[in-house]
């Protein structure tokens, strides 16, 4: 599909004319932006990798000034970088994307806990991520969502890196209109989220023993008792006679 490239220079031009327009130039009123939210998928995949008793952390991710804000980006040419026009995500891209791998990572099931950091929580194990690329790109003619991103997972304990690995996703833009763009982002995203759920939960660690018995004594329940049964009530006993009438029966 090449309208979306033919789209994204139709949008490149909009930029410059409302750059060179009165409200552009702070003349006149503003409208203000449309705003967009990143989303994840309503369930997990299913998967093998059984449940750990792990409580995580997942840090805000890092980005470079340009990704980090709440615009969101295109990049008509590897080293130029331009914006969206009225357009930006509900919140800077960094706390957004740190929301949503938090979200992708309970819905999985796979820990025993998962925070953001700012929750008095013993964690066991850190999550800490750079955003590499998150925009749309022209590629060979067409407009593409790019999302890449590289993780740690850190033993906070010992202070030594787990595991590292990068996760990429690409998805095309289906038209050429700043909603489009931010579909297809959402799908990129949505390919990358779980990937990094499976690979923290498939890694190589062993929680303190103290952490797995407190979290076992926190999830057992007692057998329970069965119903106290009503014990079966007293013989009565025959009344004791009165001295009288056994000296009468014996003189009978």
């Amino acid at each position: 599909m090449r309208t979306g490239g033919q789209g994204l220079v139709t949008v490149l031009m909009s930029t410059i004319l409302i750059g060179c327009s009165p409200a552009g130039l702070g003349l006149g009123p503003q409208a203000p932006p449309r705003t967009y939210d990143l989303v994840t998928l309503a369930s997990f995949p299913s998967s093998r990798v059984a449940r750990r008793p792990w409580q995580i952390v997942v840090h805000e991710p890092t980005a470079i000034r340009a990704l980090a804000g709440d615009r969101i980006m295109i990049k008509p040419a590897p080293a130029e970088i331009v914006y969206f026009p009225k357009a930006v995500w509900s919140d800077r891209l960094t706390r957004l994307v740190q929301a949503r791998l938090i979200e992708t990572l309970q819905r999985s099931g796979r820990f025993a806990a998962v925070s953001n950091g700012r929750e008095r929580v013993e964690a066991d194990l850190e999550i800490t991520t750079e955003i590499r690329d998150f925009q749309i790109e022209l590629v060979s003619g067409d407009a593409t969502a790019i999302v890449a991103v590289f993780s740690k997972l850190v033993d906070q304990r010992r202070g030594r890196v787990v595991a590292s690995r990068g996760f990429s996703a690409h998805s095309p833009a289906g038209a050429d209109h700043v909603g489009a763009g931010v579909e297809a982002l959402n799908t990129a995203l949505q390919n990358v989220l779980p990937e990094v759920a499976r690979w923290a939960a498939a890694a190589r660690y062993k929680a303190p023993a103290e952490r797995v018995d407190r979290q076992r004594e926190r999830s057992y329940e007692p057998p329970r008792q069965p119903p106290a049964q009503d014990e079966d009530p007293a013989p009565e006993q025959a009344p004791t006679p009165k001295d009288g009438l056994i000296s009468r029966k014996m003189k009978g």
